[in-house]
């Protein structure tokens, strides 16, 4: 009653496309969902995806599935210990016999639940609706969250008009109820307020140095400021072994100053030794592709969102498991012209091709403390300690 509620909504809003409609149930979910079209035909989607569901056992409606015309995904776990994959694909099969169109799935080694992989599976089943309902051309429009997400206006410059708005309140009040009063200040309150003057004075200045300074490009004049007063004593070496570098040519010192600062407080916090030289080449290191044109200001975007993710593992091959889960859950593998391939723009817009996710994959194993490059085949390598070897692929590229 309630799924029949909600599709009666649905009809009558202006902003549903009623012919690109697909229904995902996952479990007892997907069962109930399916058990509704066999029930009411005449509401059946174009597409009808079913995670880790059950065959029909019921000889009745088996009898029914010459009702069905919508499309049919099924995705199951090889290891289901609830509902065996034999019985998901006789049903596939029932339907392929009344001229349904089936796919399966068969996630190998995947449980009931499809841990860990169902981010993954969540995402390409999306993907699969998408493709399906408006087709493959959809990618040369796709918007994803993040690009809408970056059009709002920052959340600071709402605090700042409220704090202005309860600074003149306080001040309008206070002046309300004082009267002025006349008074000659003494030679040492005459000085202690100088004194104020001037330390406000130099709180500005050393707030503007480390504020305004890192938004100008990385010069000779910038360098030598940054190196007297931004870069910390441990810092050092690292600093000097990037800004030699031919690669900062219009560049903002922020983000030199940024893959400095996080790779060095990363190098302290993973849970595996990296030597100098392998850490300053292939963690350090902004240059991934390098095109005289790349992007490099990554760094602190892709730390905060895979370290976290990675914190409590013992190996680099842990965590590059984890990375390449975490960002193919984020990231669209697809097949299209013109689709990004630098790193702040694929992780803006959340989609590129293979070559453009090798590519991201190796910035987020960087960003995570894992050394990494791609190799000679364009695709992401990593260093396990001994050697280096091909990072782990995602479940799932497309479907």
């Amino acid at each position: 009653m309630q799924f029949q509620e909600l599709l009666h909504y649905l009809d009558k809003q202006s902003w549903v496309n009623t012919n690109a409609i697909a229904w995902i149930g996952e479990s007892r979910g997907a069962i109930y969902m399916l058990d509704f079209v066999l029930q009411h035909p005449e509401r059946q989607p174009r597409l009808l995806v079913q995670l880790s569901g059950m065959g029909i056992q019921d000889d009745y409606y088996k009898s029914e599935l010459g009702l069905l015309h919508c499309s049919f995904l099924f995705v199951h776990g090889e290891r289901d210990e609830i509902f065996p994959v034999a019985d998901t694909e006789q049903l596939a099969s029932e339907l392929q016999t009344n001229s349904v169109s089936t796919e399966v799935k068969v996630m190998p080694g995947l449980p009931h639940t499809l841990n860990p992989e169902n981010g993954i599976i969540f995402r390409a089943a999306g993907e699969y609706c998408l493709t399906h309902l408006i087709g493959k051309n959809v990618w040369q429009n796709y918007r994803s969250i993040a690009q809408w997400q970056a059009k709002a206006p920052p959340l600071w410059l709402w605090w700042l008009l409220a704090a202005i708005w309860a600074g003149g309140w306080l001040i309008g009040r206070s002046c309300a109820k004082t009267q002025p009063v006349k008074t000659q200040l003494s030679r040492s309150e005459i000085g202690l307020r100088w004194l104020v003057v001037l330390l406000a004075i130099g709180a500005l200045s050393v707030m503007a140095l480390h504020l305004v300074t890192p938004l100008f490009a990385v010069s000779d004049t910038t360098s030598a400021i940054a190196r007297r007063f931004l870069v910390q004593p441990k810092e050092r070496m690292d600093f000097e072994y990037l800004v030699a570098q031919p690669i900062w040519r219009g560049q903002r010192l922020k983000t030199l100053l940024e893959h400095v600062g996080l790779s060095g407080y990363n190098r302290e916090l993973v849970n595996w030794q990296v030597d100098d030289r392998m850490y300053r080449d292939f963690v350090l290191s902004p240059v991934i592709t390098g095109n005289p044109d790349e992007q490099l200001n990554w760094r602190r975007s892709l730390w905060e969102e895979f370290y976290p993710c990675i914190r409590h593992e013992t190996s680099p091959e842990d965590a590059a498991k984890i990375v390449v889960r975490h960002l193919r859950e984020r990231v669209t593998i697809a097949t299209a012209p013109n689709l990004p391939q630098e790193v702040p723009v694929i992780w803006l817009m959340q989609i590129t091709d293979e070559a453009g996710f090798q590519t991201i994959y190796v910035a987020a194993l960087r960003a995570a403390g894992v050394p990494a490059r791609l190799g000679s085949q364009h695709q992401a390598e990593f260093w396990n300690g001994d050697k280096w070897q091909a990072a782990p692929t995602p479940s799932v590229t497309s479907w």
